[in-house]
């Protein structure tokens, strides 16, 4: 019942100052706009988002640190994965992805034996489709004999689908010339977004084929090769310490060249974190100490002009507040009052200020996501947003948080210090 006073009280406050509400609004608007525009473009780095569903649970190995010089690293090679890594019991799933072809620029004969068509490829295993969850149109991923035996069977995306075979045709069966070799589809997804730069690509073939790499030069189980694993948090204790096993049967075969694994492993958490240092020119500790002010900067400058005109209001309103304090009200009673008439307002500029974040976040997604991320992916790049990277239970938590401190930074203080105030002072104020 109290609640339904104060939103009462706050819908008369905006009635009665429309320029003092409408100034409130847009200053918190614009605090929670910049602030959301930036958690939203992490939010879509890290959040478990199509096809990138076991972000928070995936670790990375792209290469193995000798333990003779530290400034040299060891490839890992396909070898070396079937042999050890491949046969883990702890991650749900592992994933190989070819390290030096990963978004390799592959051209594509078009149907006028002519022209080609430039698309990004990824040498993969079939694993990399089980931890990458891709919604498949027609077909399915190369299996797991096509991977064995280096068959020249590819998954292609939609957009590419429609590009070579025309719009809505089917794409399953068909063949394309790639790099003057061919290879038939055996599976169509739908074209993912940029931003899963984990997984994105025009084209996945198995690492095991030949041509591509005999055309370059190489052998396939050559090539270094990046591992990524999803571990359940329960067993990510067994997992580093089945990655120390393996390690150590490593090293028992290369006694002239021991290497350290876990120090190379990252979290998806951990590789994001690790580009937002590329950003700020800092690393590990101190680039907190980049971030952290940035944003607390963006939340303390609109509050500290918040706070001053609620002060100004607090001073009208004194002989008020004295007169009801003379008659009985409760310090307590009468800043609850204020905080809530303020939280409403602070929630309607939460609220705008979100839509805002969002408009821009859409509207200037070409160089927004570039601006906050290193990969060449994003460049010159109008990537594809979807309902889930706008809408997640992380992106209101933050909105909230963020309303509820620019409140109690606003509103609280001012309204502290004027109800201290004795009822005879107060009274005079008015006078």
């Amino acid at each position: 019942m109290n609640d339904m006073r104060y939103f009462r009280q706050a819908l008369a406050l905006m009635r009665e100052e429309k320029l003092y509400s409408a100034m409130y609004i847009a200053g918190t608007a614009l605090a929670v706009a910049f602030v959301m525009l930036i958690a939203e473009v992490y939010y879509v780095k890290v959040a478990d988002i199509a096809p990138e569903v076991h972000r928070s649970t995936t670790y990375y190995l792209d290469d193995m640190t000798l333990l003779n010089n530290e400034d040299y690293i060891e490839n890992i090679h396909y070898e070396t994965y079937r042999d050890l890594f491949q046969k883990m019991q702890t991650p749900e799933c592992i994933a190989a992805e070819m390290e030096m072809w990963s978004n390799t620029l592959f051209g594509i004969t078009l149907a006028d034996s002519v022209h080609e068509y430039s698309v990004k490829g990824k040498l993969t295993d079939t694993g990399f489709f089980r931890l990458y969850q891709f919604h498949f149109i027609e077909g399915a991923p190369f299996t797991q004999d096509d991977f064995d035996n280096g068959r020249n069977n590819v998954v292609i995306t939609e957009d590419l689908r429609d590009h070579l075979f025309g719009h809505g045709q089917k794409g399953v069966g068909q063949t394309l010339t790639l790099d003057d070799h061919t290879y038939r589809v055996c599976g169509v997804v739908e074209t993912p977004s940029v931003l899963t730069e984990k997984c994105v690509a025009d084209i996945w073939m198995p690492c095991t084929i030949e041509d591509p790499l005999r055309d370059r030069g190489v052998h396939g189980i050559e090539m270094p090769i990046r591992l990524a694993f999803s571990v359940p948090a329960d067993k990510r204790d067994a997992f580093l310490q089945e990655l120390k096993d393996i390690e150590a049967r490593y090293n028992a075969l290369h006694k002239d060249a021991p290497v350290t694994i876990t120090d190379r492993l990252q979290s998806h958490y951990e590789q994001v974190w690790h580009d937002i240092g590329y950003i700020f020119n800092a690393f590990d500790v101190s680039l907190f100490w980049y971030v952290a002010p940035a944003i607390l900067l963006l939340l303390l400058v609109p509050a500290l002009n918040l706070s001053g005109m609620v002060a100004s209001r607090m001073e009208r309103q004194l002989s008020e507040m004295a007169i009801r304090k003379a008659f009985g009200a409760k310090r307590r009673t009468l800043l609850g009052e204020v905080i809530m008439e303020n939280l409403v307002l602070t929630i309607i500029g939460g609220i705008i200020g979100l839509c805002l974040a969002w408009t821009a976040l859409y509207g200037w997604r070409d160089w927004v996501f570039y601006v906050f991320s290193e990969s060449d992916n994003l460049y010159d790049t109008v990537p594809l947003l979807k309902g889930e990277m706008f809408f997640g239970p992380a992106v209101f938590a933050i909105a909230l948080l963020v309303c509820c401190v620019l409140n109690v930074l606003a509103a609280t203080l001012p309204a502290w210090l004027s109800l201290r105030k004795p009822i005879v002072e107060s009274m005079m104020i008015k006078k």
